[in-house]
């Protein structure tokens, strides 16, 4: 309504201040929520031309950050439930980027570790991903970038979503349950 009374009313720059007010008026939760969705779009597509759904990137990225675990130990680091990571991990067996075996010293348990072709996809992956964000943050400079991470870590410390302590990809578990 404001832009159509400035319309009738003539200026282009009474036109372009008002479209200015317009969209410093939306709200943070908005902005913040569309820069969500189109980053978690991002980071499906990257993983999608190697055949790699987001849930079982953070699985193997945490296999990855904590070494050879047990099965249970790695679905309780991500919050996965144990079901669910019984699923993912034999998918991922199954393709030969990760190894499952029986503990040695308690054989009721399964000790994961990744394969020479798990750590290279994990490379290629972390390569896609990057492309993806430097994309998104294009429009920033190296001080912007920074800055951004401050800001959203803070923002994300207060609100405990990405504890520093622990693994950052715990925080993630929830993205990586959604649907692909």
């Amino acid at each position: 309504m404001v832009l159509y009374h400035c319309m009738r009313k003539g200026s282009l720059v009474d036109v372009a201040e008002a479209a200015r007010e317009a969209v410093e008026r939306i709200p943070y939760g908005l902005l913040l929520a569309r820069l969500g969705q189109e980053s978690t779009a991002r980071f499906r597509r990257s993983l999608r031309p190697l055949n790699l759904g987001a849930q079982q990137f953070i699985v193997l990225k945490q296999l990855q950050t904590m070494g050879p675990t047990s099965q249970t130990g790695l679905a309780d680091a991500l919050g996965i439930d144990y079901s669910n990571m019984a699923n993912v991990t034999a998918d991922l067996c199954d393709r030969g980027v990760m190894n499952r075996r029986r503990d040695e010293a308690d054989r009721r348990r399964y000790v994961l570790e990744l394969t020479e072709e798990g750590e290279q996809l994990l490379a290629d992956a972390d390569l896609m991903l990057g492309e993806g964000e430097e994309e998104m943050l294009s429009v920033l400079s190296e001080t912007e970038r920074e800055q951004l991470r401050e800001i959203l870590r803070r923002m994300a410390d207060a609100l405990q979503l990405c504890p520093e302590s622990g693994s950052e990809a715990e925080a993630c578990a929830e993205v990586a349950s959604e649907p692909e």
